[in-house]
């Protein structure tokens, strides 16, 4: 079997308005089109280097479940950047949830922050030591 990249994350939605304000407004990410189906919708945001983040809007029928970090499952996705920390203090001044603040990794030769989007999805950024 050969495997590419990763060709979307899926996410859903709690508020799409709000998602729609992290990742374009916050985060920077390129939104793309609004593909409406029979019972939901589908927004896209262009993940650099390929790849697209697809944020499922069911207008608030779908029900809120609360996990917690160590349960089974998917943990967070990563998005490599330069300069964490900056991040975090931008993340912070527009009110995000920061669940772990800027964190050297030397085993990893990595920097990470973590906070939550407004669906309560752990997102990492990350960048290599130098």
């Amino acid at each position: 079997m050969k495997i590419g990249p990763i060709h979307h994350i899926a996410i859903n939605t709690k508020d799409i308005n709000e998602s729609i304000t992290f990742y374009g407004k916050i985060l920077g990410l390129r939104q793309g089109e609004t593909v409406p189906l029979e019972d939901f919708a589908l927004t896209y945001f262009e993940l650099p280097g390929g790849g697209s983040l697809e944020l499922f809007d069911y207008k608030g029928k779908n029900p809120k479940v609360d996990r917690r970090e160590d349960e089974v499952g998917l943990r967070h996705f990563a998005l490599l950047v330069d300069g964490v920390a900056q991040h975090e203090s931008e993340l912070r001044k527009a009110g995000v949830t920061i669940t772990l603040p800027t964190t050297e990794l030397p085993s990893l030769g990595m920097r990470v922050m973590l906070c939550l989007d407004p669906n309560g999805v752990t997102v990492e950024l990350c960048e290599h030591i130098k």
